[in-house]
């Protein structure tokens, strides 16, 4: 509820500010996004991005994260492990490399979708009751995605909602014994609010 209570408002704001997107783009090669949902987890997640090309349709970057796992993302994310009145899950951190790519699908406007990618490193605490030791999880992510962005402001900010497909690879666990494991994938919708520099 808490998340959708700040989508809404983020998105209210960002709305009245909004302007024509008939304003030139002049030199805005970097952005920075944030991802707020993040924050309603008692972490961070965000990104710095940089365009290589003229046209700025196509980007590279880092992208960064540490936050709680929230129960409705447990099930579809590890085996054996419990909601949040039994034990904690936590994303200690992920670093990540990323690409991104802007379709120029409407060509009279900055807003349009584009595909990415995240490739990078994180691991995961997990507490549990029945155990006394708390348990890492370290995994490679290989995350393609898609998206659109939605800008306002004189092209400055932006709404990116975005629809993830994170794969881990190379999972590795501090002791074998335990139950608890990583699925395959994970679907991960998200929205990321950015500003163009």
């Amino acid at each position: 509820m808490k998340l959708k209570i700040s989508l809404l408002i983020s998105l209210s704001v960002l709305t009245t500010l909004s302007f024509s997107q008939d304003d030139e783009v002049k030199d805005r090669n970097f952005r920075i996004e944030i991802e707020p949902a993040s924050f309603i987890y008692k972490g961070f997640a965000g990104s710095v991005l940089y365009a290589l090309t003229e046209d700025n349709n196509f980007s590279i970057g880092l992208f960064g994260a540490s936050l709680d796992i929230p129960d409705f993302t447990r099930p579809n994310m590890f085996d054996n492990v419990g909601n949040s009145d039994t034990s904690k899950a936590r994303l200690g951190f992920q670093a990540a490399l990323m690409a991104r790519y802007k379709i120029p699908v409407f060509k009279k406007f900055e807003s349009n979708p584009y595909v990415g990618f995240i490739g990078g490193w994180e691991y995961f605490d997990i507490e549990q009751p029945s155990f006394a030791e708390k348990l890492r999880l370290t995994t490679f992510v290989i995350t393609p995605y898609i998206g659109y962005e939605i800008y306002y402001f004189k092209q400055m900010l932006y709404v990116n909602p975005q629809l993830r497909t994170v794969f881990y690879a190379g999972k590795k666990t501090s002791d074998a014994l335990r139950p608890e494991a990583l699925k395959k994938f994970l679907l991960l919708p998200q929205v990321s609010l950015g500003i163009r520099l």
